[in-house]
């Protein structure tokens, strides 16, 4: 203040105007969303993997020297298991979610596709693309949406499609019959697939009460009620114990 004081009136004005203020450090917003943790495990004897013959195509063959196993039972020898979808089933009421503008991405890689089980939201894009060096035709028969099917030959080759409704859809390749992935379609975004040590994650959980539903296309599906609170780590686990194969 001495320095503008030795300043003219009009000088000083001038030179504080120009002055940048102090930066404001943003606080970070508290949030009252939840979050949900867990693990997925199997009781009992713990199926073994099939085979897959891929003889019938060369190029499927050569990608797979040793033995190319179904996804269908991904499960360690502690029974956790992967590919389980764990997401809200019941409890958010008329609350409304919009759908994320990226993508969920599945691929056709070593002739089979990544990931096995997906969750996506209605409206959201799913991108199909192929990373073989041969050709695939992606096929689904929803009851609730619309049906396609469309072949993809060339590696990087990309295409994207959107559901309208929600719904469990089975997909699979016309020309690769071992080829199966399950999409989930939600109106919401608070679901996971669990990984190969059988944990999930699901953030973002409003305050309430929820049904929460563990699902794998070859158990039958558990569910549980559970209510979060504001700010609320949780956890949730799951156990299957009856074989049952899903269908459409």
């Amino acid at each position: 203040m001495k320095f503008l004081c030795c300043l003219g009136f009009a000088a000083a004005v001038t030179l504080l105007a120009q002055t940048p203020p102090p930066a404001l450090v943003a606080e970070p917003q508290a949030t009252e969303e939840a979050t949900l943790t867990g693990r997925v495990k199997i009781k009992g004897e713990i199926p073994k993997r099939r085979k897959i013959t891929t003889g019938a195509d060369p190029k499927c063959a050569a990608m797979h020297p040793g033995d190319l196993l179904t996804d269908d039972f991904v499960i360690d020898a502690a029974g956790n298991i992967a590919y389980a979808f764990v997401y809200v089933k019941a409890g958010l009421g008329d609350q409304k979610f919009t759908a994320p503008k990226t993508p969920v991405v599945v691929e056709q890689k070593g002739c089979r596709f990544e990931p096995h089980t997906m969750g996506i939201m209605v409206g959201q894009e799913l991108m199909f693309r192929n990373m073989d060096d041969l050709m695939h035709i992606v096929h689904v028969v929803p009851k609730n949406n619309r049906e396609f099917g469309f072949s993809q030959a060339k590696r990087g080759e990309e295409r994207p499609k959107v559901f309208t409704a929600k719904e469990t859809i089975r997909l699979f390749c016309d020309v690769h019959p071992w080829m199966v992935a399950w999409i989930h379609v939600l109106d919401h975004p608070l679901y996971a697939t669990t990984k190969a040590d059988g944990k999930y994650t699901i953030k973002g959980l409003p305050p309430g009460k929820y049904t929460l539903e563990a699902w794998h296309d070859g158990y039958k599906a558990v569910t549980q009620e559970i209510e979060v609170k504001a700010k609320e780590s949780k956890t949730v686990n799951f156990e299957f114990t009856e074989r049952q194969e899903f269908k459409p």
